[in-house]
Parts: structure tokens; C-alpha cells; sequence
């Protein structure tokens, strides 16, 4: 006589149920459309792809008063095709809500940088942000997150400026393109814009050179691909 394994439907039904709660990877799980409160949306073109956020997270949020912990947001994955735009909206925005913004934070949900900020006076009307071109590799994003963040400390104002580099807000530019790096046996430039080969800053965040160990600077390898992408894309202020 053959035996029925009755089981096996539940074990199935399982499963599938293990299959739908699954974390799919991400730091924020996917949010409920909610019928109540305000509504932003964006359809935004991303240039600079090579930069895309990896191990910090891309997100399109809502901030408080404060700033910094975003009240409500969603990841803003990488397109297939990076000329389309990406839309996103984002429901049930409550009165707490300040600014709607396009930006990176770190897995803490702290905010890094902020692409993009629409300032929010009405939440009765559906916002459509502005913005529709947005470059992942621009030089305030490498002045913010990459200088300001880890080099400054060194190559500070003044005196505190390790071999009269000064890389703080107003001066990194001027300070690294086109300037000769008197370092380089090669006769490199610090940052030849257009030439990520050319660049002397990127040897050195990639090779130990000198006698300062520069490799280990930069936490994030995604830092050194979003200073190569504002080099390669001709290192623009």
C-alpha cells in the first residue's frame, strides 16, 4: 500500500512563507504605501555611475528638524540603464517632516551627504522635487566625503597642512589640479583631470609610496571610485 505524505503540503506552505519574510538585504525593508499624509516624489537621471553608492546607502528620505536621522526613506538601487531616470515616491509623510532629500548615509542611517535638499512648507500638496540631473561624482561630494572626512586632519589649514597640501573647502582644488606632485618619480600631476592614470593622488591612496601609509586613509574602496570618477569625468570644481 502506498503511503501519503500529508506533510509535505505544510512543509511547502512553510517555506514560502520563510521565502516572503526573508531580509532581502537591505538596511531599510520595504515601507507599506500608506494612504494618510504628505507625498513626495523624483524622477531623477544619475551621471557618474562608477561612484554609485555601495557600502554606504543611496537614499531618497525625509528629514526632520535635525537633519541627520531620516524620518522615512527608500534605497534608490542602481538602474539597469543609467540614462533612464529613476522615479520614487514616498508616502505618508507626517508634519515632522522638514526636507525631502536625495542623499547617502552610512549603515547607521547617520546622514554622510546630501545630493540634493527641497525645503517642505505644505504637505496638502504633492511635491515633485525639482532636480532632475544629479552628478554622483561631483567635487563637493569628494570634498565632503572624502577630504573633509579623513584628510584634513592632516593637510589642514596653515601650518597643519603635511606638505603644504591643504585640502579644506576652498583651497583642495586649486591645491591638487594641475599642481605637480613632488613626490612622483614620474613627474605625475597631484589630480590631471581626465587622466585617472596621470594622477598622483591616486597612486597614493592605492600604493605605499612614501613613508606615510596613505592605502589605509580611506576606509571605503567605494571612496577611491568616487575620487577616480571625479578625476576621469576632468576632476570639475
Amino acid at each position: 500500500m502506498i503511503k501519503k505524505n500529508y506533510h509535505l503540503p505544510l512543509i511547502a506552505a512553510l517555506f514560502s512563507l520563510v521565502a516572503l519574510s526573508c531580509d532581502d538585504g537591505r538596511i531599510y525593508p520595504s515601507e507599506p504605501e500608506e494612504a494618510t499624509g504628505g507625498k513626495a516624489a523624483m524622477q531623477v537621471v544619475f551621471h557618474g555611475e562608477e561612484a554609485w553608492p555601495k557600502e554606504y546607502i543611496f537614499i531618497f528620505a525625509a528629514f526632520g528638524e535635525e537633519g541627520k536621522i531620516p524620518l522615512k526613506s527608500k534605497i534608490i538601487s542602481r538602474p539597469e540603464d543609467v540614462n533612464i531616470p529613476v522615479a520614487m515616491m514616498l508616502n505618508g509623510l507626517n508634519e515632522e517632516t522638514k526636507t525631502i532629500s536625495i542623499a547617502v548615509v552610512n549603515k547607521g542611517r547617520e546622514l554622510i551627504y546630501d545630493f540634493y535638499s527641497y525645503p517642505v512648507d505644505d504637505l496638502d500638496k504633492e511635491i515633485l522635487l525639482p532636480v532632475t540631473e544629479i552628478d554622483l561624482a561631483r567635487y563637493d561630494r569628494v570634498q565632503q566625503q572624502v577630504f573633509e572626512a579623513y584628510c584634513i586632519r592632516c593637510h589642514g589649514a596653515g601650518t597643519h597642512a603635511a606638505a603644504g597640501l591643504d585640502l579644506t573647502a576652498g583651497n583642495s582644488h586649486k591645491a591638487l589640479v594641475n599642481r605637480p606632485a613632488t613626490l612622483s618619480k614620474e613627474g605625475l600631476s597631484l589630480v590631471a583631470p581626465g587622466q585617472p592614470a596621470g594622477s598622483f593622488l591616486l597612486e597614493i591612496l592605492r600604493e605605499d609610496l612614501i613613508q606615510y601609509n596613505h592605502t589605509d586613509v580611506l576606509p571605503e574602496a567605494e571612496l577611491i571610485d568616487l575620487v577616480e570618477t571625479w578625476i576621469r569625468n576632468d576632476a570639475k570644481e
